[in-house]
């Protein structure tokens, strides 16, 4: 299909779902207002609209430095829906590209791997340079006559723009975006106070469930829940210690001040070197739209990625890094297992919350709710953003 028919495809679903009425109760004041509609979360061709609208046009987590340490490592991934690859090159250098060979558009690789600076297609063995560049093609004008090429006149791979934070990659497939530092300057504007260069990467962990991404976005932003599911939380920071989550542009943000750090937070690891005293008992949480969080304790930096798989299956990663060198030491073992146990029963706790809210959203009575005017605040902005976002051609 061209181009053109695509967007007449994406408007078709923007104006099937997003109806005026839809979008009048989303822009209706709060204790009026209805969330997105069940196809929000259940069409498929919805989820179509938000690759194309809300996840291509901007910065997209996909990757980290520390999974990437020697020459030639490559990772596979998908971002807005578009298989690429990210790569550390001969110049150590990570770039990313699109996941498809210029000849006959074979997948280029399915799993993590080690190139040795060289990326062979598995089809017919055209070889590309760490940099994207065309090297050679066997056999291409006949047997036994090989072409090497040394101009980069190609086809070469076909690039996709790559900026780095910290560890993390971040791509933009439409390449428009604004510059990565415009695009998180809501965050870093906020991180006055803590020494990120102590930052060390302590591994990962990820889960996949049932549920919309957006499910998972809402829940992290929404504090409201946490008495009636999260049980070790509530009584490290009860209720009254919470407050609800705000929002600047498309930066949300919440904070809470605990009595006493327990391990898995605060407790047993170095703490980020010249924290301020009244910061050791701060928890602290960001969500850049559409799909990037960051949660901070004295001993930890934790980013939350979603994403999304189907419309009705999510991907959940934590990626989780310590302070300093020791912290990632074999002293430090016990504590840093209990930082991952402790996200692990929290994020297992959600698990069957998330899918209970996707398959409630399969009964057509449901016309998209109500909120809590002091606590549901968020929610309803974010829902506002993702239906701007998709409306947008």
């Amino acid at each position: 299909m061209s181009g053109e028919g695509v967007e007449r495809r994406l408007d078709e679903t923007a104006r099937r779902v997003l109806t005026p009425a839809c979008m009048a109760a989303l822009r209706a004041p709060i204790e009026e207002a209805h969330a997105l509609p069940n196809e929000a979360y259940t069409d498929p061709a919805f989820l179509e609209l938000e690759n194309a609208r809300l996840f291509a046009p901007t910065w997209v987590l996909a990757g980290f430095g520390a999974t990437l340490p020697n020459k030639g490592d490559a990772v596979p991934v998908t971002v807005a829906g578009v298989p690429i690859f990210l790569i550390r090159g001969d110049d150590g250098e990570i770039r990313a590209f699109q996941n498809v060979c210029p000849h006959r558009g074979s997948r280029l690789m399915a799993e993590p791997c080690n190139l040795k600076l060289r990326i062979n297609c598995p089809y017919h063995a055209w070889a590309f340079d760490t940099r994207g560049r065309l090297r050679g093609r066997p056999h291409f004008d006949g047997p036994q006559k090989h072409q090497v090429i040394k101009d980069g006149s190609g086809p070469n791979l076909i690039p996709v723009r790559a900026e780095t934070w910290l560890d993390m990659v971040f791509v933009n497939i439409s390449v428009d975006a604004r510059p990565l530092s415009e695009f998180l300057a809501p965050i870093t504007m906020r991180l006055d106070g803590y020494d990120l260069t102590a930052l060390e990467y302590a591994g990962s962990t990820a889960f996949e469930v049932d549920a919309n991404w957006k499910f998972a976005v809402e829940n992290y932003i929404d504090p409201y829940h946490v008495f009636a599911v999260h049980p070790r939380l509530i009584k490290f920071a009860p209720m009254d210690t919470r407050k609800p989550s705000d929002f600047e542009g498309l930066c949300f943000f919440n904070e809470y001040t605990v009595e006493h750090l327990e391990e898995g937070r605060g407790l047993g690891l170095p703490h980020w070197p010249g924290l301020r005293k009244e910061w050791r008992n701060r928890g602290i949480w960001f969500h850049l739209f559409p799909s990037l969080s960051v949660e901070i304790y004295a001993d930890q930096f934790t980013v939350f990625h979603v994403i999304p798989l189907e419309s009705g299956k999510t991907r959940e990663e934590l990626h989780i890094y310590l302070i300093g060198a020791a912290a990632t030491s074999d002293k430090c073992a016990a504590a840093r297992q209990q930082v991952f146990d402790t996200w692990h029963d929290l994020n297992m706790e959600d698990l069957g919350v998330l899918e209970g809210l996707q398959q409630g959203r399969r009964a057509p009575g449901y016309g998209g709710g109500s909120f809590s005017p002091y606590w549901d605040r968020a929610p309803l902005q974010f829902s506002r953003l993702v239906a701007e976002a998709v409306s947008r051609p």
